[in-house]
């Protein structure tokens, strides 16, 4: 009986062995890591070829958001950490090209602001995401709240960190204008509260 349940769970899993090597054989590539890397580093030709690896996978799965050679990733920067044998993920290198924010072209610049609301912080809107930027000056009747730039960009998300004090909110990065980019550091400078106000998907 012993030698029959034996003979048998053999059988099982060179049958399975052998399905799965038929599907692998039809299946496509995606790029893993081989080593860990940390969130922020540039995948250049060098770090990239020591760095990446490919890997077998059934066509059948349909994954989605996968790199599936090196050269999709030479150039590009992780935003998370990888372990070893981790895919490879658009998501991972800052979202797929074109999808992603632009670089900054000729006269904007790339402002930080501080993600606070009524002396606590606030939920970080999503990169790429449209804000506008309020400034609040003066006390009791005699104050006044302004918008003073509208429908800007989110390029990025700072992350929190906590402090001595308690938890210190993180912040977003702007896209502005060099005008608008002057106009919020005086807000920050001088103004009594500015805020960060999210803008509904698709208003002008």
């Amino acid at each position: 009986m012993w030698f029959l349940a034996a003979g048998v769970l053999l059988a099982v899993t060179a049958f399975m062995v052998a399905r799965s090597s038929g599907t692998s054989e039809g299946g496509g590539r995606v790029v893993v890591a081989r080593v860990v890397i940390p969130a922020g580093t540039l995948l250049d030709e060098d770090t990239a070829a020591a760095a990446l690896a490919l890997a077998a996978v059934p066509d059948a799965l349909g994954l989605r958001g996968l790199v599936t050679s090196a050269a999709g990733a030479v150039g590009r920067r992780t935003v998370a950490p990888l372990g070893p044998g981790e895919p490879v993920t658009e998501a991972v290198l800052g979202g797929s090209p074109g999808v992603g924010p632009a670089p900054l072209a000729a006269g904007e610049r790339a402002v930080p602001v501080p993600l606070r609301a009524a002396g606590g912080p606030v939920a970080a809107p999503a990169p790429g995401s449209r804000v506008d930027v309020m400034a609040s000056d003066g006390e009791g009747p005699a104050g006044r709240t302004r918008v003073i730039v509208a429908d800007a960009e989110v390029l990025a998300v700072t992350p929190g960190t906590s402090g001595d004090s308690g938890d210190v909110g993180g912040g977003v990065v702007l896209r502005l204008s060099a005008n608008d980019a002057l106009a919020v550091a005086r807000a920050l400078d001088f103004a009594r509260e500015v805020r960060i106000i999210a803008r509904p998907a698709g208003e002008g």
